[in-house]
């Protein structure tokens, strides 16, 4: 068998790795036939390689690429910055195990340049290839998923839902904030900075009255119980064009396990059905015990996981 030789990922390698890319999502897609169509292979992959601060590593035996990896450093708001593979960051074609070759290869100048949280997306139909990044030590950490739209059967919860206001935003920043919460014990034990409500609520008035949102709340009297946001989210490897993101989703905790959320989601899936979107995308950690469960309960199938592992 030819020797794997890997070498630092440059241009002339884009092409190579565009193919390998398209022929994995091909195989993601024959598991999923909701993921879009990949139009333009060469632009997935640049959009990981442009990224500032981008690096990895190609691989080839003989004449054949074999695989490549592509990571670039990530920071959330005020939180430690990742070294991370995202949708388009990585593909191997035959044996998973090389993959393991090429973190090796590519995680050392990572390291080095003081990078030592990595992420890296991972296909969820492909479990040969999770468990070679499992026994690199990495495990999960959040889960992408996806479903189809429909009319669904409203679910009574003793909640009127409406359409969210500006007016609004005061008591989303309320609800975002106890979601934040309540990820910082066990077993979340999450390293996010908590914002102030003050934070919180300026930027949902800066952001909340986009176009790319739809703002979704449930009372209880007179008094917001729960609140969902949709995302037109820009289409990658995951969400197709006419799909729409179930961004964000938060329950007052007193009101957690009445239902709430059952008629939240049953509410905006009917929405999105009826306003030409066929398919909704969501995300969630899997620490997050009550969402982890939640989710997959209401139809949501798992497309890309994120493994993550912290050195030491």
């Amino acid at each position: 068998m030819a020797r794997l030789e890997i070498v630092p990922f440059s241009d002339e390698h884009l092409d190579a790795a565009a193919a390998l890319l398209a022929a994995r999502h091909a195989r993601h897609r024959a598991a999923e036939p909701l993921l879009p169509e990949l139009a333009d292979p060469v632009a997935e992959i640049e959009r990981e390689w442009r990224s500032d601060g981008a690096s990895g590593v190609f691989a080839s035996r003989g004449a054949g690429a074999l695989a490549y990896l592509i990571a670039a450093p990530v920071t959330i708001g005020k939180g430690p910055t990742w070294m991370r593979a995202d949708v388009a960051g990585l593909a191997v074609d035959g044996d998973p195990e090389a993959m393991r070759d090429l973190y090796a290869a590519a995680a050392q100048r990572w390291v080095d340049d003081g990078h030592t949280r990595h992420a890296v997306f991972v296909p969820s139909f492909d479990s040969r290839l999770l468990d070679a990044w499992f026994r690199l030590s990495f495990g999960g950490s959040a889960a992408l998923a996806m479903r189809e739209t429909a009319a669904d059967e409203p679910f009574d919860a003793d909640v009127a839902i409406r359409p969210g206001t500006p007016d609004d935003f005061d008591a989303a920043a309320r609800l975002e904030l106890a979601m934040a919460e309540a990820m910082l014990p066990a077993p979340s034990f999450s390293d996010l900075p908590l914002q102030t409500h003050e934070e919180v609520a300026a930027e949902w008035r800066d952001d909340g009255d986009s176009d790319e949102y739809e703002l979704f709340v449930a009372e209880r009297g007179d008094r917001i119980v729960g609140h969902f946001l949709l995302y037109r989210r820009p289409a990658d490897l995951r969400v197709p064009g006419n799909g729409i993101d179930l961004a964000q989703a938060s329950t007052e905790p007193e009101a957690r396990g009445t239902g709430v959320g059952r008629a939240l989601t049953a509410y905006v899936i009917r929405w999105a059905h009826e306003h030409g979107y066929p398919v909704m995308t969501t995300d969630w950690r899997m620490t997050n015990l009550w969402a982890s469960r939640f989710w997959p309960k209401r139809g949501f199938r798992t497309t890309f996981l994120r493994l993550y592992r912290s050195i030491p």
